[in-house]
């Protein structure tokens, strides 16, 4: 049997990769063609149909504290807001109550900048001005508002709902719109607000928040592990979960839980070289103390190393703190690489330059106050973008 076909036009624009060495230019006009024949000229056009036909990478949106550039962040109503813009991950910060509930907080104490009392009044002028207050009294503060000291019950009765306006935090959100009574949910009440919405599609990324200077206000990381895996584990959603921290400990106690855990391991510039916290320091005193003593000069100076050989599945870095070379690096070991912003020492809540430059050189995902704009970024692209709930 034989077919006639013109083929001049497809082989024209088949790219070079699928020719192989057969010279480009070479023109065909049209060729009779016995079925052996057309079984050789398939076999060159579905490779190169195949590369076509491959999506884009994707870079997953993470909307961060649900989606703080409009909505009270770590609240209901964020990630309501952040689900109905669009979002792969929705992401929380947790902490322990005094009874070892599970709370969403940013904060090992409560924040002046957002948080009110049963009166309406912010607990502090800003957390600036709190700053700025003798020892005594800001330790006073601390003691009367660590989230670690305080009932659910107790916690219930602050109003997070609203900015407050004489803080600098403020100024990063001025398209935040405020939501008066709105109280700081538990992990389980978010996890059954996300299954509900979006009927168990949407993805959880869970830190855990500690400070291992500060072990008065801060849980033990193998307590801290065993509420948040018990948590995750009952509501049966480990599987689309990835648990990331700056505490190194809180990951390795969750590893030992379960190692098939999802663990992402956070650090930011002040973990590089001549940073305050930097992972690089001769002292072991202060580059093992985020990471429970394990030093990256053990692991050829290199962050990503680390992280691999502790048994991370990712590495989180901040966006500024990132390079080219560590991202290759880390993709070469397998890791997936999630960036983050810094609002405080970038000047602003979306980098749109640097946020593009993220894009180009292959992170696999970004966390974001504005999943919005990400996710117009993403479509000018033509990259793939999260489904809206």
């Amino acid at each position: 049997m034989q077919f006639r076909f013109a083929v001049c036009a497809v082989w024209s624009r088949m790219p070079e990769l699928a020719l192989g060495r057969m010279s480009t230019n070479l023109q065909i006009n049209s060729l009779m063609l016995n079925s052996r024949t057309l079984t050789v000229l398939i076999t060159l056009i579905l490779p190169a149909a195949s590369i076509w036909a491959q999506p884009a990478k994707r870079v997953e949106v993470y909307a961060h504290r649900g989606a703080r550039a409009f909505a009270p962040e770590n609240t209901l109503t964020a990630y309501q807001t952040a689900l109905r813009i669009g979002a792969d991950w929705i992401d929380m910060d947790v902490v322990l109550t005094r009874e070892g509930e599970v709370l969403l907080s940013h904060d090992l104490v409560l924040n002046p900048d957002i948080t009110r009392d049963e009166r309406g009044r912010f607990l502090a002028q800003s957390r600036e001005a709190l700053a700025k207050r003798s020892p005594a009294e800001r330790a006073e503060y601390e003691r009367k508002y660590a989230i670690h000291g305080l009932t659910l019950q107790e916690l219930r009765q602050f109003d997070v709902g609203r900015l407050n306006p004489d803080s600098a935090y403020s100024r990063f959100f001025p398209d935040q719109v405020p939501v008066d009574g709105t109280r700081m949910p538990t992990l389980r009440e978010v996890v059954h607000f996300g299954e509900t919405t979006t009927r168990k599609k949407i993805r959880y990324q869970i830190e855990m928040k500690t400070d291992p200077l500060r072990s008065d206000y801060s849980p033990p990381p193998e307590a801290f592990a065993a509420a948040v895996y018990k948590a995750l584990k009952q509501e049966g959603i480990l599987d689309r979960v990835e648990v990331h921290a700056f505490d190194f400990r809180c990951l390795y106690e969750l590893q030992k839980l379960d190692n098939h855990v999802k663990t992402a391991y956070l650090t930011s510039r002040d973990n590089e070289k001549d940073g305050a916290e930097s992972l690089y320091s001769s002292d072991p005193q202060v580059a093992g103390v985020w990471t429970g003593g394990k030093l990256v000069k053990d692991h050829g100076n290199s962050i990503p190393a680390m992280v691999k050989a502790l048994g991370g599945m990712a590495w989180d870095p901040e966006d500024a703190e990132l390079t080219k070379e560590a991202l290759d690096e880390a993709h070469r070991l397998g890791l997936k690489v999630v960036v983050w912003s810094w609002p405080e020492k970038l000047g602003t809540a979306f980098d749109a330059g640097l946020t593009a430059k993220m894009i180009d050189w292959g992170v696999d995902g970004i966390i974001t106050d504005d999943p919005g704009r990400l996710i117009s970024m993403l479509a000018a692209r033509g990259l793939p973008v999260p489904d809206r709930y």
